[in-house]
């Protein structure tokens, strides 16, 4: 179970230039932290917003697992607030304030027992470079056909 990635973040990578990234704990309810272990996360709409000087995870849905009873009680797509050292929020509240920067979510995995969220600072790309991007994955794809039909 340890270091289990739970979900990633394929469009993250697709649609921005990922530079800093950081390592967060996620504030959870007992019928979430079940849910995860069951996989049942999307982050690919999700993002980070400050609220009052806190961060926080917006447009994540956890579903509940098909195990828990109170389903009424369960709030999929709630606000989750990011657990971080001051520093850390400090820096990353500076950079999205700057024009064209945003922090988003990249992947959720499990260290021990503990649902960790690595977050990343990004700047968002421009369709000329998500063409240059899908080209250089054509390439290198086309490369590796080529490689193993070689063998």
């Amino acid at each position: 179970m340890n270091n289990k990635t739970v979900a990633t973040n394929k469009k993250a990578r697709f649609n921005f230039f990922l530079e800093e990234s950081f390592v967060a704990g996620l504030l959870l309810e007992g019928w979430e932290v079940k849910s995860l272990r069951e996989g049942k996360l999307n982050i690919k709409e999700a993002y980070i917003k400050d609220i009052k000087g806190e961060l926080f995870l917006v447009g994540a849905r956890i579903d509940p697992a098909s195990f828990i009873n109170q389903k009424d009680q369960t709030e999929p797509g709630r606000f989750r607030k990011l657990l971080l050292n001051k520093k850390e929020v400090e820096k990353i509240l500076f950079a999205i304030s700057a024009k064209g920067q945003t922090c988003v979510p990249v992947k959720l995995f499990w260290k021990g027992h503990l649902a960790k969220l690595e977050i990343a600072l990004a700047k968002g790309k421009k369709s000329v470079d998500k063409k240059q991007t899908k080209k250089i994955a054509d390439i290198e794809r086309d490369q590796e056909r080529a490689l193993k039909n070689y063998k």
